[in-house]
C-alpha cells in the first residue's frame, strides 16, 4: 500500500498522514523517516519539536535528508515518509537533479514497505520570479504527479479535511 497525501502548508496532511499510518499499523511500531536538513531557523525548530511531541513514541524515528531508501530495513515496514518537500528542498540544495530524484524515489518503490508521503503542494500559486524557486515548484509538481500515478491512494487536504483523489 502507498499513499500520497499532500495539501498546503498548515492544512492537515501531517495529522492524516499520522492517522493513516497507525490505522495500517498492527503490532509493530511504524517508521517516521524525518528528512529536514535545515534546522538552524527558530521557527522551524518549533515545528519540529511540536511534530515530535505530536507523534511521542508510536513511531520510531529515523532521520535521514538525502538517502531515504538506504536508512530504512531490509525487512517490510510501514513508513510514514515526512515530507517530501523538505526532501527535495535537500537534493536541490546538495546539487542533485531531477534523474538523481527520480532514481531514489524507483529504488523506495522497489523496496518492499507500505508507505504514506506526505508532499506540500506548492503549484496553487503564482509562479515563482526566482530561478531555483521555480526549479523546485516544477520538481515538486512533477514528483507529485509521479506519486499520484504510482501510489494506491491519494488524499488532497484543505482547511484540516481531507479530500480523497483516489
Amino acid at each position: 500500500m502507498r499513499i500520497l497525501v499532500t495539501g498546503g502548508v498548515k492544512s492537515g496532511k501531517s495529522r492524516l498522514a499520522e492517522k493513516l499510518v497507525l490505522s495500517l499499523t498492527n503490532e509493530e511500531q511504524p517508521i517516521y523517516l524525518a528528512t529536514t536538513e535545515f534546522t538552524e531557523d527558530p521557527e522551524l525548530q518549533q515545528r519540529i519539536a511540536l511534530h515530535q511531541q505530536q507523534r511521542v513514541a508510536r513511531f520510531v524515528t529515523i532521520e535521514e535528508g538525502l538517502w531515504l531508501h538506504q536508512k530504512l530495513p531490509k525487512e517490510p515496514r510501514i513508513v510514514l515518509i515526512e515530507c517530501l518537500t523538505m526532501w527535495l528542498n535537500n537534493l536541490l540544495h546538495h546539487g542533485h537533479d531531477e534523474e538523481w530524484t527520480f532514481s531514489e524515489l524507483g529504488a523506495l518503490w522497489d523496496s518492499p514497505h507500505q508507505f504514506v508521503l506526505v508532499l506540500n503542494e506548492v503549484g496553487l500559486g503564482i509562479v515563482p520570479t526566482n530561478p531555483l524557486a521555480r526549479r523546485f515548484a516544477d520538481l515538486s509538481g512533477r514528483v507529485g504527479q509521479w506519486l499520484g500515478e504510482h501510489c494506491d491512494h491519494v488524499f488532497f487536504c484543505t482547511a484540516g479535511l481531507p479530500l480523497q483523489l483516489k
